[in-house]
């Protein structure tokens, strides 16, 4: 009614408003701005969930049955699969027999897994070259870590973005495909949640691989 009232006092005919906007594309606008905003809240939303401390949900795990899972899950998740088919790329597993189950949160683990695999096959679906698409999975004890390496044999990542990887917000993927943060919050779930280290190593044409170093022990209070 308001809006009626006020038209009718500054001789502004709603209808032909409202057909400007729709013309001059202010409505769809509006629209993406607050899809963005909602979209803006989860993130926000999903990066202080991760902040939070973790150490309640703390448990000794099985990191090659984990890994089995992650696959299985990859296969079959529905966002991956209508954009890169993993029955295409070919999966190598090397696991060393002798490994000791290993106390972190399963399901942030997953997460950082999926978003490593995830990443792997969109590099590679975008490689113009025409190599046999290859994930190359490894689980080795060093010293007093377990080692998760992710690899592929995609086109490689070049020494500037090499370097903002780990940034909030950075990506190299096209609007609407990457939001930017799930590198960063893999990063902040390996460092913060599980006092272990995450680092890329990647030479253009070459592939790239990330290292997951998890301690077998965890200090006391830190969590």
């Amino acid at each position: 009614k308001a809006n009626h009232q006020i038209s009718e006092e500054t001789g502004v005919n709603l209808q032909k408003f409202q057909l400007y906007l729709e013309k001059r594309g202010i409505v769809s606008s509006l629209n993406g701005i607050q899809n963005s905003g909602k979209k803006a809240a989860q993130i926000i939303s999903n990066m202080m969930q991760f902040s939070r401390k973790s150490e309640s949900n703390m448990a000794p795990t099985n990191l090659a049955a984990l890994i089995e899972n992650v696959l299985d899950l990859a296969s079959n998740d529905y966002n991956l699969k209508k954009r890169y088919d993993f029955r295409n790329i070919k999966i190598v597993k090397k696991f060393d027999t002798n490994i000791t189950l290993v106390p972190c949160t399963e399901t942030e683990i997953e997460q950082v897994l999926l978003n490593l695999l995830g990443n792997a096959a969109w590099a590679m679906e975008n490689d113009e070259t025409d190599r046999l698409p290859q994930i190359t999975l490894r689980l080795k004890p060093e010293n007093e870590v377990i080692r998760i390496e992710v690899e592929d044999n995609g086109p490689g990542i070049d020494e500037i973005t090499r370097k903002r990887i780990f940034e909030p917000f950075f990506t190299t993927k096209p609007v609407g495909e990457g939001t930017g943060l799930g590198l960063s919050v893999s990063y902040m779930i390996i460092t913060n949640n599980h006092q272990g280290t995450m680092k890329v190593d990647s030479e253009l044409g070459k592939g790239t691989r990330f290292t997951i170093e998890l301690p077998l022990e965890r200090e006391k209070g830190v969590g």
